[in-house]
């Protein structure tokens, strides 16, 4: 996937198309109005801009417009953690890890599986 630069308020646009596609507009800006101070004009403006940039893609149905992500939301945070990644620790994931795990707290579970991932990619290096 290239790099898609999405601002955090279009981010909220694009997570509610990811938690339930084709929507309207209207849908849209009724939940989005639900968890932000936006009104109608800004939240189609970042409606827009996700067209402008094929996050999103519409299409026609009857009256109304259905709005669909066009990128999978574990592509996108793959690529956004990727750039993140390679701008404040060189693309060194290690580094990166540690600096989690050190300053983080973690529970026992995310524990267990960060352990069982790293075994496993352990495991596949050999």
């Amino acid at each position: 996937m290239k790099k898609m630069n999405i601002s955090d308020a279009e981010l909220e646009v694009m997570k509610e198309l990811w938690e339930e596609s084709p929507q309207t507009s209207r849908q849209l800006v009724d939940k989005l109005k639900q968890k932000t101070s936006w009104g109608d004009p800004t939240i189609k403006t970042l409606l827009l801009r996700l067209l402008n940039k094929k996050a999103v893609r519409r299409a026609s149905s009857g009256k109304t417009f259905q709005y669909y992500a066009t990128i999978k939301q574990g592509e996108y945070q793959y690529s956004a953690g990727r750039s993140l990644l390679d701008r404040l620790f060189g693309g060194a994931a290690g580094n990166f890890l540690t600096c989690l795990v050190e300053n983080q707290d973690l529970s026992t579970s995310e524990i267990a599986e960060l352990r069982a991932l790293l075994d496993k990619h352990e495991d596949a290096g050999k």
